[in-house]
Formats: structure tokens, sequence, C-alpha cells
């Protein structure tokens, strides 16, 4: 059983990747390495080669404002084409509905208002080839161009925030000892194509280069069950202050696996300095909480990497 084989990600439609993004705040959320690098999931044949898909639910209980309380996220990550265990491309499409209370100086005006606050999605196309650097470690390149937007339907005023990002980096092979096995990645990009390239003219994110350290680590406590723990640091430059700056976001808890399907039930975690999800303010996050994670791994198996 690979590392991360039976994980999730991502459900819908390829064409809503190549939709220009409407604007957005875009707060940060994470993928795992199987999203990242579609050559972990890819079954070796021509094209389409598998498709992940994952259904998640959220609730900050242990620490949440009424910007933010809770949240339900759908995603599918399909590998296109593969050749061999030497090279993927895939994609990513998720669907994120984020409701909060709405504030107290204001009336909602329907329950469905109180409910759905906002819907963001995120989508984007990723690639993965082994490297030949030996015969018994191949690290993975990764290059990918992603975008995410977010739509509010009611409630203060939303900050409207473009991101995308164009990144590369490393995946490298997984290290097991026993029951234990970990992955790390290394990525390097940069967060201000709407503006540079696109010329679109809306809102930038405080975001420019970005370094983002990824390590996923799983114990095997028997056959279907496991403890995973995923840490998602996002260190980067303020586009405005020039300054150093990093986000926060880790995730550990318990994972059940059945054949192709899993089950994790998770603490999560959240921390930014400026989450810009408010307009013409500074916006401080922390937001700690639960969730409940099924996922499908269509991939057919696929040979241990060396």
């Amino acid at each position: 059983m690979a590392l991360m084989r039976k994980r999730r990600l991502a459900l819908a439609a390829a064409s809503m990747m190549l939709v220009a993004a409407a604007p957005a705040f875009c707060k940060f959320f994470p993928e795992p390495i199987l999203a990242d690098d579609p050559l972990l999931a890819a079954s070796g044949s021509p094209f389409p080669s598998g498709m992940g898909s994952s259904l998640e639910y959220g609730d900050y209980a242990l620490r949440t404002d009424y910007v933010d309380d809770f949240y339900f996220r759908l995603g599918a990550s399909p590998v296109f084409a593969a050749s061999g265990n030497s090279f993927a491309l895939g994609g990513l499409f998720e669907s994120i509905l984020m409701c909060s209370i709405v504030p107290s100086d204001q009336d909602a005006a329907s329950i469905a208002h109180f409910w759905m606050n906002d819907v963001q999605f995120q989508y984007g196309l990723y690639a993965s080839c082994a490297l030949p650097i030996a015969a018994s470690w191949r690290p993975h390149l990764l290059a990918e161009y992603s975008r995410a937007s977010e739509h509010p339907f009611v409630g203060r005023d939303y900050s409207q925030v473009a991101t995308d990002v164009l990144r590369v980096g490393l995946d490298f092979p997984e290290l097991r000892e026993g029951s234990f096995g970990l992955l790390c990645e290394f990525a390097f990009g940069y967060h201000q194509l709407f503006d540079g390239i696109w010329q679109s003219g809306l809102p930038q994110s405080r975001i420019s280069w970005i370094l983002q350290p990824t390590a996923e680590a799983q114990y095997a406590l028997k056959a279907d069950l496991s403890l995973v723990a995923r840490l998602y640091p996002e260190i980067f430059v303020d586009r405005f202050s020039g300054s150093i700056d990093a986000d926060y976001y880790a995730e550990a808890g318990l994972a059940f696996e059945r054949g192709e399907a899993s089950t994790e039930v998770l603490f999560t975690f959240y921390e930014s300095r400026d989450s810009e999800i408010l307009a013409g303010e500074a916006t401080p996050a922390m937001r700690a909480g639960f969730a409940v994670r099924f996922s499908v791994d269509r991939a057919e198996p696929r040979p241990e990497r060396p």
C-alpha cells in the first residue's frame, strides 16, 4: 500500500480550469501532495489515467469568529495523461462553500443567506516528471498553474482580491521505515500573474514570491487504520511592504481505509497575520476545529516508487 495512495482529491469539470477567475480573497486551502503530483496517482496507462474525488466538511469548533465558521469542500483531481512512471499531466477542481454567521448588525434575508455566505473555486493544471538521478532515488519535478476565486453571497464587505500562481517544485521519494511513511515536497512560485501578465486591473493579493515546503506523514496502526499528519506552511514576500511573512495550515488525525475509499477524521488549524478576507483592513485569522473527509482514488495500482 503506497503512502497517500488511497487519498483524495478532487472533482469536477476539466473545462472549468480554463475559465477566467473572478475577484476573490481566496483563503488558503492547501492540496495534499497527491493532487500536486499527478505522477503519484497515474496508473501508467495512456489517456485518461485516473481520477480522485473527495468530500470534506470542516467546522471551526475550537476557534472561530463571525467571518468564518464552517465549510463544505468538494473536489476532483483527474490524471489526464501519463507515460509510464516518467511523466503525468493532471488537473484539479474544487468547490468550497464557506459559511459564516451573519454579523449582529445585519439581518439575514433568508435561511439561505445565513447558511451560504460565499463559494470559492480552486482549479489548475499540474505536471510531474521523474528525474533519473539514481536508480533508487527518483524525485519528481513539478510544474503548476492554478487559480482561486471567491464569490461572496451576503455579509460584510469581503475583499475582492485575485489570486493565481505559477509554481515549480520537487516531490521527493517516500521515506519508509516499518509502519511509518513520509512524503516531502518543496515548491517555489509567483503570485502576480493577473496583474503582471494578464493586465486584469483586479486588486492583487499581498503575496508575491512564495516558498511552500510540505510534509505528509502516515503511521499504520493496523491494516486499515493509520495516523496521518500534514503541514502546509506558506512563506512569502509581502508585495506591499517587501517583508517576509508566512501563513500556516496543519491537519492531523485518523485515516480509515477500505479498498479505494478512505475516511479521515482530522484536527485542522489555520493562521494568517492578514487573511485579506475583509476589504479595507488587515484581518488576522486563527481557525482551529475538526474536519471529516471522504475520499476515493480510482487510479489503478502502480508499482512502488524506488
